[in-house]
């Protein structure tokens, strides 16, 4: 291809990329985006030499004067466009930017021209940059990055050319082919592709070195957040189940200190609500206190004095990406202590809900410490419990008309003797007799508990958790109802649980005076989860990568920027130490030698010169062998843990063979259990050695739990004992 051909295309593919940015990050409406596509499709024609395009483009002639008519009224449009249609000066410009870009694809004559697209392609492209977050920007900017270095190299390589009206005249070709060639050579297309590469990684060297200070800074703040249902003052019964069906995403929350499948349903708390008048729920007090904050930036939750960090099995780590929503609630395991996030400061009400100060713009990623209350032994048994006078007051409420609901509670709880058996007996009592159905609406109903219990026997959570918090507190035990999210969906490539819309859930808050809230849920287990198949996890998989961008790009700041540079050194560190080790390991037997071979040297004969080198010979073939035994131990323990469930399978046969050629055969029928006792009784010195790697053998093969470095390292050494045990027996039979 000519270097003047490929100059235009590379220009038009500069311009076509920075467009394309444009419309992904949905700024460009659809009247502006369709002629300016047509306008860059006619440009890609015109410029890959298309002759009947460049016969009817020779046929227009527009005069200087026109262009500078239609400059004007590019700028008469984004005065309209501030004014009347977009009403917002970032959009109005992003408009009157396309504008610019069309026009100047119509006129690309002079050198001078194709400068001002650049300039325009770079604008388009810094501005989708700031406009958005989301992954799909890297292909774009990687095509951006490719097109602009191509496009700027041709763009000297052709510059010999005369500053001539047109390019295609023949004087500017005729100085082009003097002095550079004609077409693209292979080592020409490979040298700029490499430049091309060379830019990226120095593109992101200068990432990693100047964090961004912000992400999206440019995103619009307005009719972007996700709608969200039962988070506010007041939830009417029959709210949550409007949004049962919507599989939109709401945040991912990560569990650092828990092994998957670990915990398979988590109960993030969003809002606490103690008064119900027959219709809804609402807070008795809206006061909210602002959460102290310590040196190193993170929110303490709960006062010192009330935190159970002594009770490590009841602490539970969570780090989470929050979308945009409409509400200014975060949501954590009941109940946070403590709080680290993008924001300056954090509120929380009097029942332990937690408030920005505003709602987001943007997505919101924090991190929290919270413990989970445990029942008390004793309060499980003690036949009554002493409340303190402000929870009776706050939390024993029930509205005027609620006999029957009074009369039913009585009766379902008759026979337990104590509060916690009371509680449990209407809480089973929900859960057996009554069916979970999203089509039982009762938001318009003047009695929807009533209707719930006694004439419809279905409903949604909000009514499981309303009708057992009632009908507690009528046999005298202080409830609340709780607004949050069941996460329940895990994603095994990412490790993250993914919360949806439909997660919106109610459960119930049980005080007890020593033990404090205990979270119940009356509601029935429902499998809302879709039918996972090869699309699923596809999906599941493109979710994942997107918390990795959104985590390793978008939220990459300085304090990310020195934990990176922190984590490298400390690996550096040890990977050197242990370097250090191995090499003494490995020169010792080796200076030990020479020094007893020198030693033996000095008193040999110059006859016995023969002997000795072949002595040496000898020796450093015995070392090679046992170097070669060591290096194989430490390889093994080493390797990425992709790799590991292989070595441990590697090192059961070898301990296996071992242990066969000690007189032991493993018969085919038997399993690894079967084998240490065949082990015990034929060779007793190796039991210890054998059950240790038969433990690894099943950790690594059938557990969910991966084998760690040090515990494949820990494998590969009693593989080691076992063959010095089997030298020391093979001694013994010589001698």
């Amino acid at each position: 291809m000519p270097f003047e051909q490929a100059f235009a295309l590379g220009s038009v593919l500069l311009a076509t990329t920075a467009f394309s940015g444009l419309v992904l990050a949905q700024s460009v409406p659809l009247w502006l985006a369709l002629p300016t596509a047509i306008i860059l499709v006619i440009s890609s024609l015109l410029a890959g030499g298309v002759r009947f395009v460049r016969r009817a483009m020779a046929q227009v002639t527009l005069s200087p004067t026109l262009w500078n008519v239609l400059l004007i009224g590019a700028f008469v449009i984004l005065l309209i466009d501030l004014v009347v249609i977009s009403r917002d000066l970032l959009q109005a410009g992003i408009h009157f930017l396309i504008v610019l870009l069309g026009i100047k694809l119509l006129t690309l004559q002079q050198r001078r021209d194709y400068r001002h697209l650049y300039a325009i392609s770079l604008m388009a492209i810094l501005a989708s940059a700031a406009l958005t977050t989301d992954a799909w920007f890297v292909p774009i900017f990687l095509l951006y990055l490719l097109a602009a270095v191509w496009t700027l190299l041709l763009y000297h390589l052709t510059q010999e050319g005369s500053e001539s009206p047109s390019f295609d005249s023949s004087a500017s070709a005729a100085v082009g082919h003097a002095i550079f060639p004609s077409h693209i050579t292979h080592r020409f297309f490979w040298l700029t592709n490499g430049t091309a590469a060379l830019t990226i990684v120095l593109t992101l060297t200068i990432f990693f070195l100047i964090p961004r200070i912000g992400a999206g800074m440019l995103q619009k703040t307005s009719g972007e957040a996700l709608r969200t249902t039962g988070f506010s003052d007041r939830v009417d019964l029959g709210t949550i189940g409007s949004v049962k069906q919507d599989p939109q995403v709401v945040m991912r929350v990560e569990l650092p200190d828990r092994l998957p499948g670990e915990v398979d349903r988590l109960y993030l708390r969003g809002l606490a609500y103690d008064q119900y008048n027959g219709q809804s729920w609402s807070h008795s007090g809206t006061r909210r206190r602002s959460l102290q904050i310590d040196a190193d930036g993170t929110f303490l939750a709960r006062p010192t004095g009330n935190r159970r960090s002594d009770d490590p099995a009841g602490t539970i780590h969570q780090d989470i990406l929050l979308e945009t929503l409409d509400t200014t609630v975060l949501f954590a395991t009941p109940f946070a202590e403590l709080v680290a996030g993008e924001f300056l400061s954090l509120q929380a009400d009097a029942m332990s809900g937690l408030h920005l100060s505003s709602p987001p713009s943007s997505r919101v990623r924090y991190s929290v410490t919270s413990h989970v209350p445990r029942l008390v032994a004793d309060e499980r048994t003690a036949s009554a419990l002493a409340y303190p006078d402000s929870i009776r007051s706050q939390y024993l409420h029930v509205p005027a008309g609620s006999e029957h609901v009074a009369d039913l509670a009585h009766r379902v709880s008759e026979q337990a003797f104590t509060p916690f058996g009371k509680t449990a007996a209407i809480q089973q009592h929900l859960l057996e007799n009554y069916q979970y159905s999203l089509e039982a609406s009762t938001a318009t109903l003047r009695h929807p508990l009533d209707e719930f219990l006694f004439s419809r026997k279905t409903g949604y959570c909000e009514h499981y958790a309303t009708a057992m918090v009632v009908m507690l507190r009528t046999v005298g035990i202080p409830a609340r109802l709780v607004t949050g999210f069941l996460a329940t969906e895990w994603n095994e490539y990412g490790g993250y649980f993914t919360v949806r819309q439909r997660d919106a859930h109610a459960w119930v808050e049980v005080y007890f005076p020593r033990s404090g809230w205990i979270t119940m849920d009356p509601t029935p287990t429902v499998d809302t989860a879709a039918a996972t198949n090869r699309w699923e996890s596809i999906h599941q998989f493109g979710e994942s990568l997107r918390l990795q961008w959104d985590r390793l790009f978008i939220r990459y700041s300085a304090k990310e920027q020195l934990a990176a540079i922190h984590e490298v050194q400390e690996g550096g560190d040890a990977l050197w130490k242990r370097a250090i080790h191995w090499v003494s390991l490995l020169i010792a037997p080796v200076s030990q030698a020479f020094g007893r071979l020198m030693h033996v040297a000095r008193t040999f004969q110059p006859d016995m010169l023969g002997f000795a080198t072949g002595a040496i010979v000898v020796c450093f073939a015995l070392l090679l062998l046992t170097l070669r035994d060591r290096i194989s131990l430490w390889v093994t323990a080493h390797l990425p843990s992709t790799s590991r469930q292989l070595v441990i399978a590697q090192l059961y046969t070898r301990m296996v063979r071992m242990v066969e050629r000690r007189g032991v055969s493993k018969p085919p029928s038997s399993t690894a259990n079967e084998f240490v006792k065949l082990v015990e009784e034929g060779w007793k010195e190796a039991v210890p050695m054998v059950a240790k790697i038969t433990a690894y053998y099943h950790q690594g093969r059938f557990s969910r739990t991966p084998l760690t470095p040090d515990e494949l390292a820990h494998a590969a050494e009693q593989v080691g004992r076992l063959q010095s045990l089997m030298k020391k027996h093979f001694v013994r039979i010589t001698a």
